[in-house]
């Protein structure tokens, strides 16, 4: 084993090889014979250089019996005297050993000493980190470490303030968003306001500080959770994040069962290695990606820390995340079209081989789906074959062991590092994996322009947003064709698909994109080259017209009764659309969607070919849904000031709100009930706008 240089607070590369060998045989033997194994220490002094204070709690096994004590949220418990200052919307506090929980959006200022937070370490100087912690995962927990660069006793000071930035508004017109945020209360103990012109009654911040065992109101009406660092992932970080990227960065694979943290894990990765400027990363989770709407698969170089879920930050436009390239396979889990998500993966991974070129100390995480068992298994395999990774990171230590098996031989035969994690504990799941994606998803088509380098949310219905018109025929055409992947559709039905439904906005790099012979014999099409093979005069010429439907919808034909996905060697995509109506009198789709309509000006001045995609993602039924919820919570704010009508939402208020509405049916409620069913019904007329 090579030596580590004294007081440098490094590990060598032999240190992470030689431990994480013997560590990989032991786990994997123990995996086998069913048994858990724990986590080498490597270093003392590596993980207290980023680690140093209070550990956590123990962590709770797997199949460890659920813990009906008391949970304690947070042990800062906050005085006068430890307090230096208290405004309307921020609190100056000194912290000891104590650890620290809020829940809200907060910003957080380090002023003296250093504290960590989701895997990064925050030292003094004049940057403001915003904190985005909602009840639906869980919070992350601040917690005092050693600065090395202060004085030894130094306190630790922190000015934590509210921001506004619209995302609270989004439970106006949907109830998925209802008891996310923090309640609106007073000022936390008994401290008393700097002016005497703010009284606490007053004062209602954008965050809550919690008490150490009573949350802030509302845990009687949803749990809360903390996010668990367990002792093994604490070493792994710091081996890896300590290691010197000397002639090859790290380049690290986290995979594992659903619901084991790999998200987690990986957010607090990406915020580790920022200690080396930027970091790749290689999201391949269509179903919970960590920079896009659920449905693509995107490689995004991040320079500045994440601090909250996914839906907080459901595209790549905030500062310090620029996205590189990106992939749209219409649906949330690799399995509708393995191959198709592979060469996906590959392509992007190439473009990270070229940020390499301009980064070259530029570390690369990548977070893949929960599918590891069946074909799922082998596609992980594959990949890990593929990528010239340095580590794999299962985030489990209990098998199964035909999948221990699989990685096992598969990092084996690419020299690769393999380590074995406990998996983080869930202690409440207040949403469901659908419920967050429509959050997500929600979440993207509600963004509105960014102010300063942030993103910013706005809170209007989608039918009541203001449209982007786009021509699908005509001398102003700017979609070159639309395409369903999957089954064949009869051309009849496909505007009547695509009314109302979300697409990918694919746009095609060149001729080689779409694979369509030239000549097609009574409308049969046959394939009789691969996907990525050089363009030959009897492939589809994207200047040739494509086939159209009565309403003069250009799309692109199936074959064998299926219609395979454009080349993502040739393509990308720059987001998603909700397709809210199409005029077919004047040509025209008219779209929701979050990206600038500069964009769009530009892909038509450079004669760029647009491709809408759609898929297999997820009906919006809450898109369908935005304007009522948000009319009712009106009318009952009305009632509830004394200022309506004096009487309960009624079955006939929904029945008016639903007519003209062709997705929503108002049948069968009784007084007061929400809408009951949502509906996509193929056989209606089109909309025309």
């Amino acid at each position: 084993m090579g030596k580590k240089r004294k007081g440098d607070g490094q590990v060598t590369e032999n240190d992470l090889d030689a431990t994480s060998m013997r560590y990989q045989a032991s786990a994997v033997h123990a995996i086998r014979e069913r048994k858990q194994v724990s986590a080498p220490i490597l270093e003392p002094e590596v993980v207290a250089s980023r680690f140093q204070g209070k550990l956590n709690r123990p962590h709770v096994e797997e199949n460890a019996k659920a813990d009906t004590s008391v949970k304690q949220l947070s042990q800062f418990v906050p005085t006068n005297k430890d307090t230096t200052s208290c405004s309307k919307d921020s609190i100056t506090i000194r912290l000891d050993d104590d650890t620290l929980t809020l829940i809200g959006q907060y910003e957080i200022w380090v002023r003296k000493g250093a504290i960590s937070i989701l895997g990064a370490v925050l030292y003094p100087s004049s940057a403001v980190h915003r904190v985005f912690a909602p009840s639906t995962h869980s919070l992350p927990v601040i917690r005092p470490v050693r600065n090395p660069f202060g004085p030894p006793e130094q306190p630790i000071e922190i000015t934590i303030l509210s921001f506004q930035c619209g995302i609270r508004l989004l439970k106006h017109v949907s109830p998925m968003f209802g008891l996310v945020w923090n309640k609106a209360t007073d000022l936390p103990g008994d401290l008393e306001p700097d002016s005497s012109t703010i009284s606490s009654n007053s004062i209602k911040r954008t965050y809550s500080l919690l008490k150490p065992t009573e949350g802030d109101g509302h845990t009687n009406k949803r749990p809360l959770g903390l996010v668990e660092i367990p002792d093994d992932w604490q070493a792994l970080m710091a081996a890896l994040i300590s290691k010197k990227q000397v002639s090859l960065p790290t380049s690290a694979l986290i995979c594992g069962p659903k619901g084991s943290g790999k998200s987690t894990f990986a957010r607090m990765l990406v915020n580790g290695l920022l200690k080396f400027r930027s970091v790749a990363l290689l999201d391949i989770d269509p179903g919970q990606p960590e920079f896009s709407p659920p449905g693509e698969v995107s490689l995004v170089q991040v320079t500045s820390y994440n601090f909250g879920p996914s839906f907080c930050h459901p595209n790549a436009s905030e500062h310090g995340i620029k996205l590189i390239r990106s992939h749209h396979i219409g649906a949330t889990s690799p399995q509708d079209d393995t191959h198709n998500y592979q060469r996906c993966v590959i392509n992007l991974f190439e473009h990270y081989k070229q940020l390499l070129k301009l980064h070259p100390l530029c570390p690369l995480v990548v977070n893949t789906a929960g599918w590891i068992q069946g074909t799922g298994l082998e596609l992980v395999s594959d990949l890990i074959r593929q990528l010239n990774l340095t580590d794999v990171i299962y985030t489990s230590t209990s098998g199964p062991s035909e999948v221990v098996d699989s990685i096992s031989q598969a990092t084996e035969e690419g020299n690769t590092r393999l380590h074995f994690l406990t998996s983080q504990p869930v202690e409440a799941v207040p949403r469901s994996a659908a419920d967050l994606r429509a959050m997500q998803t929600l979440s993207y088509f509600h963004l509105d322009e960014p102010e300063l380098g942030h993103i910013r949310w706005n809170a209007t219905p989608i039918d009541d947003m203001n449209t982007l018109p786009v021509h699908y025929s005509g001398s102003n055409q700017s979609i070159y064709a639309v395409q369903l992947l999957g089954p064949e559709l009869d051309p009849e039905f496909l505007g009547q698909v695509l009314e109302g439904c979300i697409v990918g906005l694919v746009v095609v790099d060149d001729d080689a994109a779409l694979p369509i012979p030239f000549d097609m014999i009574d409308g049969d099409v046959a394939f009789d080259q691969p996907q990525d093979s050089t363009p030959s005069a009897s492939y589809h010429n994207l200047h040739s017209p494509l086939p159209r439907t009565p309403e003069q919808i250009p799309y692109i034909p199936s074959t064998a009764h299926l219609t395979p996905p454009l080349s993502p060697t040739h393509s990308h995509s720059i987001g998603q659309a909700y397709i809210r109506a199409i005029d077919t009198e004047s040509h025209i789709f008219h779209l929701i969607t979050p990206v600038p309509h500069a964009t769009f000006t530009s892909l038509h001045k450079e004669q760029k070919k647009l491709v809408l995609v759609r898929g297999s993602l997820d009906t919006p039924t809450w898109a369908y849904k935005e304007g009522l919820f948000k009319q009712m919570r009106h009318h009952h704010a009305l009632e509830k000031e004394g200022l309506g009508e004096g009487r309960e939402w009624a079955k006939e208020d929904t029945k008016r709100w639903a007519e003209g509405r062709p997705w929503v049916s108002a049948e069968g409620r009784r007084k007061g009930e929400r809408v009951k069913k949502v509906r996509k019904d193929l056989g209606r007329k089109k909309t025309k706008r």
